[in-house]
């Protein structure tokens, strides 16, 4: 059996893959904070390499990465 790579996410598998309530899900898109597709102008998804960069933003570096004077 072949497994099926999906290529767009619903709010719902969104947030069980960014570990967040769909309240704030529902937050985070009416603030335009997160990126999201709404063909149609209904339902909304998502593509999970982008919620992977959303989720892998704003990096920051451990105490033994920062370069010696």
């Amino acid at each position: 059996m072949e497994t099926i790579k999906k290529t767009a996410l619903t709010t719902d598998e969104a947030s069980v893959f960014l570990c967040i309530s769909k309240n704030y899900l529902y937050k985070l898109i009416s603030q335009k904070r997160i990126p999201f597709y709404k063909p149609l102008g209904g339902r909304v998804y998502f593509k999970p390499t982008e919620l992977e960069a959303f989720l892998f933003r704003n990096r920051q570096s451990a105490d033994y990465e920062a370069k010696s004077v």
